[in-house]
């Protein structure tokens, strides 16, 4: 397996790729978007008593956020994949791609890191992830969901866990859910910064070093999404104003 550093390496590559992805979306908005193709609410614009200032900025905001908004997930989950050396469970067994109801039950998988694994004097073949955001966004099915595949997993001699990728506790019905089940979920969850400590041995701290390298790397390649947004909206209000003026009315009069 490769290095930590080259794994590293790697993994942050996702992240930028992500934050690419927003610089070039926000890049690739111009005023025929806003204006012709419908982008602007008029009424909500009308209601909220916005400028055109910010009415510029909302769009753009609401804009990314609708075609960004759940492939930062993606994005997290490839980050982990790459830093812990595994892999999608989709990727390892060509029958999870194709179209028969029973798929392999490694299928379900977020992230399979396929090396013998200790743990409380049991030996594993492997380790098997379900990735989540934070535990305030999942609910009762979820959790159900994992128990069901988790014992399937040990079954297959893997060790499961819920990973959540950011949080300090767990919240919401992760704790109940389990325990309703004989889990414990201690045994079961990790949360945040134990990341690192549990699956790559590194301690808690690692956490710092990888926010310290995203922020740092995302701003030597200007890939800031609040510079990105201002001198959009900067562009755009150009354009607008010589369209419009400070006449918001006319603008939205213009939208429909």
């Amino acid at each position: 397996m490769a290095s930590l550093e080259a794994r590293e390496k790697a993994a942050l590559e996702e992240i930028k790729q992500f934050s690419r992805r927003a610089k070039a979306l926000i890049e690739g908005i111009s005023v025929d978007t806003l204006v012709e193709e419908g982008g602007l609410n008029p009424y909500m614009t009308a209601a909220l008593g916005l400028s055109i200032e910010d009415a510029v900025e909302m769009f753009i905001h609401r804009r990314v956020e609708r075609s960004l908004g759940t492939s930062f997930g993606d994005a997290i989950e490839r980050f982990l994949i790459k830093l812990l050396g595994g892999k999608s469970g989709k990727d390892i067994d060509p029958r999870c791609r194709g179209r028969n109801k029973k798929k392999p039950w490694v299928c379900w998988w977020d992230v399979v890191i396929e090396r013998p694994y200790s743990e409380g004097g049991k030996e594993y073949n492997g380790i098997v992830l379900a990735v989540k955001s934070s535990s305030t966004n999942v609910n009762k099915d979820i959790v159900e969901r994992f128990i069901q595949h988790a014992r399937e997993a040990e079954e297959n001699g893997y060790r499961p866990y819920l990973v959540f990728t950011y949080g300090k506790k767990v919240w919401s019905v992760v704790k109940p859910t389990m325990s309703g089940y004989g889990m414990n979920p201690k045994d079961y969850v990790i949360v945040g910064r134990e990341i690192y400590d549990k699956l790559l041995g590194v301690g808690k701290d690692y956490y710092d070093h990888i926010i310290e390298k995203i922020v740092h790397e995302v701003q030597a390649e200007d890939l800031e999404f609040s510079k990105a947004v201002e001198r959009k909206k900067q562009q755009l209000l150009k354009e607008l104003k010589d369209r419009y003026g400070d006449d918001v009315i006319k603008l939205l009069k213009d939208l429909t």
